[in-house]
């Protein structure tokens, strides 16, 4: 069955940082943050009428957004038995019918996100593989979503500096299809999104400038004009990110603190770190620096290292931030067998410095389809706006790394004027 759709908030954390993250989708929570002014009934045992995922059976990871949507009798029938071919053929059915019909954008967007498995705490619908009918028809509702004029006014209604609606769905749309293979595809959409063009009542765009990614590679959901790109940023360059050098000199302090936080981890505050990134293994993190604060485990578990960083961070006291992530510091661990798929930062001016700890032989990064391992003392520092996995597949025990999400050196108030806010905050009157 196809109930109307309930308008409702929507949109979760996914790459965001999804990301976030993802990372992806870590950031994409904050991306559309509506407030619902409906109530959400109980959950029981079963779905609710209104989805397949609740907040009260603690399967969403926004707790301020519900994901409503249509066939949910039909998509419960599938999930409870995926080897039954009708059930999975009812399920389907109902989806494409959707898809052909629809034109609202709540529903376009609803479906869009639980298809792609953006909003779930675990992997539903890609949990056996990246490649199946029901990720193929999220990217095709995502593509049908892009083309909505709602996502399209975004263009108007929302300044470079925040997250628009396409170059948003654009990024999971591409990522989705890289992770299942589908390249060509991948291809093919990228440059679709990167050639629009827009004629808007409150701003124009050439084709190559509504939505400017330079590279197959490179395609965050906010990019800062101006910036310099490069997917790794060499030794030579470090002249511009004091952090690297730094972080190295003083090496011996954090080895000492991360050995003492991993002897007594029940106390150290590791937690899941990007759960929706991957389905085996396990990675976790401990979080030293976050949203411009110092967190309670770093004063209580890494005091030198946190005397440290309070002299280093923030590293442009007074610019805003485009995202929660523009500056942040943890401690993240990964054990063997875990395969982190391919995702991305949400904007451009966040670079990702990684101080290589203990267990690191057999750990690999892969940043722009180039491989990169680490070396204990020894620090990697590259753009995490560009594609990039991780796994330790071929690990000899848990990779211990501390990471360093620092601002683009190149950013500076003039990135600012012209502009009323970032995604993240309210850019100040006397910047704008």
């Amino acid at each position: 069955m196809r109930p109307a759709i309930l308008r409702a908030p929507l949109l979760c954390s996914v790459f965001l940082e999804i990301a976030a993250a993802f990372d992806l989708l870590s950031s994409i929570g904050r991306f559309f943050n509506v407030a619902s002014d409906e109530a959400v009934p109980s959950s029981e045992s079963s779905p609710a009428p209104y989805a397949l995922f609740t907040h009260e059976a603690g399967q969403l990871h926004c707790d301020d957004r519900t994901l409503r949507h249509p066939c949910v009798a039909e998509l419960k029938a599938f999930l409870e038995d995926k080897n039954h071919t009708q059930k999975r053929q009812n399920a389907l059915s109902c989806v494409h019918e959707v898809m052909e019909t629809s034109q609202d954008y709540w529903e376009l967007k609803n479906m869009t996100h639980l298809l792609l498995d953006l909003d779930t705490k675990d992997h539903v619908f890609d949990k056996e593989s990246r490649d199946n009918d029901f990720i193929s028809a999220g990217i095709g509702f995502a593509k049908k979503l892009m083309a909505h004029p709602e996502c399209l006014n975004d263009f108007d209604t929302k300044g470079e500096l925040e997250c628009r609606c396409v170059p948003l769905y654009g990024k999971v749309s591409t990522l989705k299809l890289k992770n299942a293979g589908k390249l060509e595809e991948a291809q093919e959409l990228f440059q679709q999104v990167r050639d629009m063009a827009w004629q808007g009542r409150e701003r124009q765009y050439a084709p190559g400038e509504a939505v400017p990614w330079d590279d197959f590679h490179h395609t965050p959901q906010i990019w800062v004009r101006g910036l310099r790109s490069m997917p790794v940023w060499p030794r030579a360059t470090w002249k511009d990110l004091p952090i690297c050098s730094l972080l190295e000199e003083h090496f011996p302090i954090i080895q000492e603190e991360t050995a003492r936080a991993l002897a007594n981890e029940a106390t150290s505050g590791f937690e899941d770190a990007y759960r929706f990134l991957y389905e085996k293994g396990e990675w976790n993190r401990v979080l030293l620096y976050h949203g411009r604060k110092f967190t309670e485990e770093c004063d209580r578990v890494f005091p030198k290292t946190c005397a440290l960083l309070r002299k280093w961070l923030p590293s442009k006291p007074g610019l805003p931030w485009t995202s929660d992530q523009n500056e942040q510091v943890m401690v993240i661990k990964m054990k063997q067998g875990t395969d982190v798929e391919t995702h991305s930062g949400p904007a451009n001016n966040i670079l990702n410095i990684h101080l290589g700890i203990s267990g690191l032989e057999g750990a690999k990064l892969f940043v722009a389809n180039e491989t990169y391992s680490w070396d204990q003392g020894k620090v990697i520092a590259w753009d995490g706006s560009y594609d990039h996995r991780v796994h330790c597949l071929d690990c000899k025990e848990t990779r211990v790394i501390m990471m360093v999400r620092y601002m683009h050196p190149d950013m500076s108030p003039e990135h600012y004027k012209g502009h009323t806010r970032t995604h993240f905050e309210e850019i100040p009157i006397e910047m704008q």
